[in-house]
């Protein structure tokens, strides 16, 4: 069942519900308000560049010299009085007294001979000769090394020796491999320490000598 009102019924006044509503409207004017507030920025220190001044520094301009002056003798002294030199005198000779000197000959001395070109003797020649035919005068067979001689390697070492004006083996090269580095290094050692050869010579002098030695490895 519903029930009507009165036409002219008065209506009554909700207090507590016009309180919510009035504290909802300032909280919501409040946090608005807090948005809209600019944040304070902290404040920058400000940081102010000193300049100092430096003078610029020029080298002084020397001042103009001076005109030269004229040299004024003083008033109270005298010049000297420019002194004649006395005129000479010409002895006078007659066609018949004209004397005859004798100016003789100088005695010969050694010095023109010393002054004769003499030729340049050019030093003899002490560099090392190349391509040169090596003589042996010790030359063993090198050591067959045996790992090499257990897998039936074989080959041919060419080396490049340079031999001393005494016949000693300065410097051994490899100049062809026998394509086994064992092979090499025993041949190369062992023509360093062991082996000996005639020294070249050159118009008389021993000199050094390059020369190329084959070593073969075989096994037989």
């Amino acid at each position: 069942m519903v029930r009507a009102l009165p036409f002219r019924t008065p209506t009554r006044l909700d207090i507590g519900r016009i309180l919510a509503i009035a504290a909802a409207i300032a909280l919501h004017v409040f946090a608005l308000l807090l948005l809209l507030m600019p944040m304070a920025a902290p404040q920058i220190a400000q940081i102010v560049e000193q300049r100092v001044p430096v003078p610029l520094q020029t080298d002084p301009i020397p001042p103009p010299p001076l005109p030269p002056q004229p040299i004024v003798p003083p008033k109270n002294e005298l010049l000297p009085k420019p002194v004649t030199p006395p005129a000479a005198v010409v002895p006078t000779q007659t066609p018949d007294t004209a004397s005859v000197i004798d100016l003789g000959t100088l005695p010969a001395t050694s010095d023109a001979l010393d002054t004769a070109p003499v030729g340049n003797i050019a030093p003899p020649d002490t560099s090392p000769m190349v391509g040169s035919q090596l003589q042996y005068v010790k030359a063993p067979a090198p050591p067959y090394p045996s790992n090499e001689a257990r897998a039936g390697v074989e080959g041919t070492v060419v080396l490049r020796i340079l031999v001393d004006v005494d016949g000693t083996p300065l410097d051994v090269v490899v100049e062809t491999s026998s394509g086994n580095r064992n092979l090499d290094r025993q041949a190369r050692q062992h023509v360093l320490k062991h082996w000996r050869f005639k020294p070249a010579m050159r118009d008389g002098i021993a000199v050094q000598a390059y020369g190329l030695v084959p070593i073969d490895f075989v096994l037989r």
